[in-house]
């Protein structure tokens, strides 16, 4: 009996930790985006949804992200993330990053969006909300 307890309690363990709803890096050159289908290749850019379930969406510009959002509204997301300008290959928390429109960042779609950690100076920059409201 006391051994079937335990079993049961590993299992459980096993079970819990195996359903992370956790992001995960965009391995670059080798991931798809979902909503277009490129080639995750540029480390400057790169977006990432991952549901309250633990499905991990991929994305190689937040201007793919931003659509499929809107497209799947009814799906609830526990982590919007995306790849900063200023800090290649790293997943940030969209919340957390500023956002600037401007041709000088020739982002994958053609939009010509670009994130960053640090509010850069030289550009006028928005918030997450402020982005979403804006274009989409």
């Amino acid at each position: 009996m006391r051994y079937l307890k335990i079993l049961c309690v590993l299992a459980v363990i096993v079970f819990v930790s195996g359903c992370s709803i956790e992001p995960e890096p965009i391995n670059f050159g080798k991931d798809h985006c979902v909503y277009c289908k490129m080639t995750i290749a540029d480390p400057k850019y790169g977006a990432e949804l991952v549901t309250k379930k633990g499905r991990i969406y991929k994305f190689d510009a937040i201007e793919c992200m931003l659509p499929y959002m809107k497209e799947n509204a009814d799906t609830e997301f526990g982590h919007t993330m995306a790849v900063a300008y200023d800090k290649p290959q790293s997943l940030q928390k969209v919340e957390s990053l500023y956002f600037v429109k401007n041709a000088h960042f020739k982002s994958p779609m053609g939009k010509n969006l670009a994130a960053f950690v640090k509010q850069p100076q030289e550009f006028e920059s928005m918030t997450w909300t402020q982005l979403t409201e804006t274009f989409y």
